[in-house]
């Protein structure tokens, strides 16, 4: 079982790492080379293309451009402009401790990353407990990218779609959107980025940001499609920040590999780390970059510093100090897609990544695109009026490589039709359903990207509600790997471009080519028909059409049905003492359909099976574990010859077979559960990818202890040394030298010098390319390659000579003296002799990051046990080794030895206990024998006084989510309230209603109210119906907020004659609201009680004369400071006073105890109203504040 088996664990960086002493003291390690950005203008562009070219895409090494700092905007680039422009721009944080995502916005994250970089010190940092909150993938603000624009090499920027020169050779004129008039274009040359030839909906936006803080990293991983990547370091954290806090400088670390490892560097991840590469969920130790058998590009990422990463080379980043904030894009170039093609695609689709970048459909555009700029270069060279314009038109560097690129996708979409070909039948034509392309079909399974035609099954289509449907779509690739729905089979074809249509621009294209290329010759393309006449194997379509006809169609609607028991199995009786008596069968039968696996020797059905001209058939799970071949290697070849046959088998029959060699895997398959991100209605029916092929590498003999060299990695390290010896030169059929762009001046022409031996030493940008680092600013080191070989002395190699090809070394060679504390864990992690720490994975709560083992859902099946030809020969070791039977019994044996092994070692260490508990997931329980009476007396103790209860462990969680849905109630901009209304029986339209003495009552009675006595009315927060006035029914806060009111009856029939100034209905937008007035002293005194029923009515016991007045002339005095109060509202006081024969003392208890303070009872006509009768409640209104539509007639009730 997989699962058992330990895997690296992450260790994070110590935060005073010294860098430099690390790769001064580790013989693998040595810092990438570096240039400044100025040399790019002191030597031109053309030079630094060929530079990136020979360096990065070619050679695959990394390449550091410093100084870019000094040209960009310093007020732009700043987190102190990002706050301010787009702070409360909420965006999706990785918290890497807890595997999760948190919505936060820009600016809260920013102002709490001192925070977040100060929780960690050198004795903390391994804590797992602590926030790692990194702010990755967020898009870039459209003002840095202009300004980018400007500051980068054109043809290295985000979706450069020319690297021709302005006025260069097939320019035009085109309109200026600077300035009036007409402009010069550029020149035709190849794009910079292939992306921008796909149109816009159809773009992948990649340019994006990353802003980091102490502890925050990005696992180890590869650029997506094979695409070069560019990362820019625009702003870092110095010693103290604009505020004047102090602040840790920021940097990031790069491990980095070059693209000629790639293949050794996945394989010691999966082999001594037990980390698929693919899944990019492992952040590697420096213990384990130290043990590795390849050379580590140490790059420390500093302000202003452009990093260019090679195609298809695994790296890793650590953000270090208080901010890191980084721009990163991707390009795709003619390189990439064919790697993209070859490698890239199809290990993406092992693991179910999904594909962003469109690469197929990339193609296909870009090949359109070039094809109309060849095609107007060839229009100005008929209608050159002179001839030495038609000349540089023909001998254009540039236009010549646009040729030479265009020569190369036509390659490529040669590839893509001809997998997509089936035999020509008219009646098979017509089925193919047409379904316009549009870019964003992808595969159910995968998630890569569809080009043209693929399979759907119409059995399994899921209605949504929006009234779509959720079809069931897979891609030829993976339905001839086994992969489908539960139905298997049944599907329908389907194709998103006429194939007409496509045939036919492929042999335009080709036209195109020979035209340009002088005339047919024998390297010239030849078309469709006769590429498949020359294909030796069957395309992929028509492998996926004779697999719809082989394999077996199930019906999604039942039940799957169990798995039948053998006809071969034994038949038990029990004879008259009740005693069970077996008897055999003589012979075996085999079901119609099934034949005989020959490494389990047990029935399969046919099409689960590669069966080879020989008869015998192999079940295809073995064929890719065991021998390193695809289903589809298999089906593709109608010539195939099984392992047997190719004196290759390793089973055990054939190991005893004379001449016979078993073949040995060349690399290790970890198993990955596609599950996680495949559609739930996807299944495996052919392999179980799931499972890896450790047995079959312990049976070859390559299982030793992790750190010792196996024979696995051995072979990909000569596999690397062999692709380095090659050396980065350019080939004559792919590349155009940048040597003279026009004929000898005498008219002659003259044949292109060979670039064959061009090499990176020949450009003067560099001069010391490859060997050691340019920057006086870093600390530097010879490059030191060591020998395996014992006794051989170290070398230093100057750049002349031929560098010596690094060879593994024993990694306990490698190792510094570790410190104690990563020696033993506990916990379930362990270390090995080379410092790396391992943990093995908790079965009852397994990693969702780590691949683990799920037995397949089918019954363990057994096979005869009478057979006199196979009974006494086969070991136990031999059987149950396909993927239809469940346990594997050989797997099981083999990890139970493991297992035993792992714990016999631990118990040598005197760490049995720890390492058991690790793997099985027990907790030791001790349990102690307590005297009765003894337990009794403990337990009827008092506790003592200074024992603290039983607490939580506190959160050490420092940064919480300010997204507004995190605290609705406390972030809900209006909410709406409620208030009771009772009708003024004075004002009522009713008939019949008589006015009423209210009788004055003896004693205080509580308000009481009718069914039809109050009604209640909602309104916002800033609505024009003051809250002092009314009472607030708190419980039915926070519902929506009113809809638009529709217009009355006489507006609506004006409306209908045609008035178009009439609106069509009442805004609903929420009027001004006055600022509510503070409790003052005064209201304290008047109410009696400290700041209690503020604006609402006085109700408290009847206050001397005196205090009164005091309490008015202090309220007079706060309205008149805030400029509620003048002298008109004097002189309204006394003429009210007057008219009502009364003292203005008396007037203000009268307005005191009938009204809010701060606010006044006006009529419409703007005089005051007469003091209300005794009872009564006052209907207040704000000083020139707007009336509301339901006092009118009515009369407020405050909800007490």
């Amino acid at each position: 079982m997989p699962s058992l088996r330990r895997s690296a664990a992450f260790d994070p960086i110590t935060p005073d790492l010294d860098l430099d002493t690390l790769v001064q003291q580790t013989p693998n390690f040595e810092y990438a080379t570096r240039i400044s950005c100025d040399m790019i203008e002191t030597e031109g562009l053309d030079m630094f293309d060929k530079l990136v070219l020979l360096h990065v895409i070619i050679g695959g090494k990394p390449l550091v451009i410093e100084g870019f700092h000094k040209r960009l905007d310093e007020w732009t680039f700043t987190s102190g402009w990002l706050q301010d422009n787009h702070g409360k721009k909420f965006e999706q944080a990785r918290n890497l401790s807890k595997q999760s995502n948190m919505t936060v916005s820009i600016g809260h994250y920013l102002n709490n990353m001192g925070k977040l970089t100060n929780q960690w010190t050198r004795h903390n940092y391994r804590d797992r407990d602590r926030q790692r909150l990194y702010l990755k993938d967020i898009d870039c603000p459209e003002v840095w990218h202009e300004k980018l624009r400007a500051v980068i090499p054109p043809s290295l920027f985000y979706l450069n779609d020319s690297t021709g020169d302005v006025g260069g050779p097939g320019s035009v004129d085109e309109p200026n959107p600077h300035a009036p008039g007409l402009r010069r274009s550029r020149g035709v040359a190849r794009a910079g980025d292939l992306m921008s030839c796909l149109p816009a909906p159809m773009r992948a936006e990649n340019l994006m940001c990353y802003i980091g803080h102490e502890g925050t990293y990005t696992p180890a991983h590869r650029e997506m499609c094979a695409s070069l990547g560019q990362n820019l370091m625009v702003e870092t954290s110095g010693t103290v920040d604009p505020d004047g806090k102090p602040t840790k400088p920021g940097s990031s670390i790069w491990f980095m590999t070059e693209s000629k490892d790639r293949h050794l560097v996945s394989e010691y991840w999966l082999s001594t780390l037990c980390h698929d590469i693919e899944v990019e969920a492992h952040f590697a130790q420096i213990n384990a970059w130290k043990s590795a058998p390849f050379t580590t590009y140490i790059v420390e990422q500093k302000l202003g510093d452009f990093i260019l990463i090679p195609p298809l080379a695994p790296h890793q980043v650590w953000n270090r100090g208080t901010r890191t904030m980084k721009v990163a894009w991707n390009r795709t170039t003619i390189e990439t897609l064919e790697l993209a093609l070859d490698e890239a695609l199809p290990r993406a689709r092992m693991v179910g990544r999904d594909e962003q970048y469109k690469n197929k459909a990339m193609i296909y555009f870009a090949l359109d695109r070039y094809s109309h700029l060849l095609a107007h270069v060839d229009y100005q060279k008929r209608t050159a009026s002179v001839q030495q314009l038609a000349l540089d038109l023909k001998y254009s560097t540039k236009i010549r490589q646009l040729q030479k690129d265009f020569r190369r996708l036509f390659s490529l979409y040669t590839r893509l039709l001809l997998a997509e070909a089936l035999p020509h039948n008219p009646r098979d034509d017509k089925k193919i359903q047409y379904v316009p392309f549009d870019s964003n079909i992808t595969c159910s399974f995968c998630r890569c990207n569809i080009f043209n035609r693929f399979l759907t099954c119409p059995s399994c289509v899921i209605p949504l509600e929006n009234g779509e449907e959720d079809t069931y779509d897979i891609c030829l690739e993976c339905y001839a790997m086994g992969r489908s729905c539960r139905c298997i089979s049944g599907y329908r074809w389907v194709e998103q471009s006429k194939w007409q249509e496509l045939t036919d621009k492929h042999e335009r294209w080709r036209k195109q080519i020979i035209a340009f290329e002088g005339g047919m010759t024998d390297k010239s393309p030849k078309n469709l028909h006769m590429e498949r006449q020359y294909m030796k194997k069957k395309p992929l379509a028509q492998v996926c059409q004779e697999q719809l006809k082989l394999r077996p169609w199930n019906d999604p609607k039942k039940p799957p049905a169990a798995p039948k028991l053998s006809k071969d199995a034994d038949e038990s009786q029990v004879n008259a003492n009740g005693e069970v008596a077996t008897k055999k069968k003589k012979s075996q039968v085999i079901e119609k359909g099934h034949m005989k696996n020959h490494v389990t020797n047990y029935p399969e059905p046919i099409w689960k099976l590669g069966v080879c001209k020989c008869g015998r058939g192999y079940s295809y799970g073995s064929l890719w574990r065991a021998f390193d071949t695809a289903p589809l290697t298999v089906m593709e070849d109608p010539d195939w010859q099984c392992p047997h046959c190719l004196r290759i088998c390793s089973c055990g029959k054939c190991r005893k077979v004379a001449g016979m060699q078993p073949y040995e895997p060349t690399g290790t398959v970890l198993g990955y559960d596609t599950r996680r991100v495949a559609d739930p209605r996807s299944t495996e029916s052919l392999v179980d990818f799931r499972q890896s092929n450790f047995e079959w590498v312990k049976k070859a003999g390559d299982d030793v202890p992790v750190g010792e060299e196996t024979r696995r990695l051995s072979r990909r390290v000569d596999e690397a040394e062999a692709a380095k010896s090659q050396g980065a030169a350019l080939d004559d059929n792919h590349y155009v030298d940048t040597g003279e762009d026009s004929p000898l001046p005498n008219g002659h022409e003259e044949s292109p010098p060979s670039t064959a031996q061009t090499s990176s030493n020949d450009i003067p940008i560099d001069p010391l390319l490859g060997s050691l680092p340019t920057a006086a600013t870093r600390t530097s080191k010879p490059a030191v390659h060591l020998r395996q070989q014992e006794g051989e002395e170290d070398a230093v190699h100057d750049s002349e000579n031929e560098e010596p090809p690094y060879r593994f070394v024993a990694p306990s060679a490698l190792m510094l003296e570790q410190p104690q504390d990563q020696r033993h864990l506990g916990g379930g992690f362990t270390t090995d002799a080379n410092g790396i720490v391992f943990q093995y994975p908790d079965p009852t709560d397994p990693d969702p990051t780590v691949p683990q083992y799920a037995p397949p859902q089918v019954e363990l099946r057994r096979g005869p046990t009478d057979s006199a030809e196979h009974s006494k020969k086969r070991k136990r070791s031999e059987v149950l080794q396909t993927d239809t039977l469940d346990p594997n019994e050989a797997n099981e044996l083999y990890h139970k030895a493991q297992v035993k092994r792992t714990l016999q070692e631990a118990r040598r260490n005197n760490r049995y206990i720890i390492a058991e508990a690790a793997m099985t997931g027990k907790n030791l329980s001790v349990k102690l024998q307590i005297d009765k009476d003894k337990l009794a007396q403990i337990l009827s103790q008092p506790p003592a006084e200074n024992a603290h209860p039983l607490r939580a462990k506190p959160s050490m969680a420092i940064v919480q989510s300010d997204y507004p849905s995190a605290s609705a109630k406390k972030l809900l901009p209006n909410p709406l309230k409620r208030a009771r209304i009772e009708p003024d029986k004075d004002f009522s339209t009713k008939k019949g209603s008589t006015q009423k003495k209210a009788k004055k009552p003896t004693q205080p009675k509580a308000a009481t109210t009718t069914k039809n006595a109050s009604k209640y009315i909602e309104f916002s927060s800033e609505s024009e119906i003051d809250d002092e006035t009314i009472g607030i029914d708190e419980a039915h806060a926070g519902r929506d907020e009113p809809k638009p009111r529709p217009l009355p009856a006489y507006l609506a029939r004006k409306n209908d004659v045609g008035d178009s100034e009439i609106p069509k209905e009442l805004s609903s937008e929420p009027k001004q609201r006055f600022a509510r007035r503070r409790s003052t002293l005064a209201d304290s005194t008047v109410s009696g009680r400290p700041n209690s029923n503020i604006g609402r009515p006085l109700t408290g016991p009847k206050a001397p004369k005196e205090l009164i007045d005091d309490a008015e002339a202090n309220r007079r005095a706060k309205l008149r400071a805030f400029g509620q109060w003048d002298q008109e509202d004097d002189d309204d006081l006394e003429h009210d006073a007057a008219a009502n024969d009364s003292s203005p003392a008396k007037r203000s208890n009268n307005v005191a105890k009938q009204t809010p303070i701060g606010h006044r009872s006006r009529l419409q006509n703007g005089s005051t109203s007469a003091p209300p009768k005794a009872g009564l409640k006052a209907s207040a209104t704000p000083r020139g504040g707007p009336r509301s539509i339901f006092s009118k007639g009515k009369k407020v009730r405050v909800v007490g």
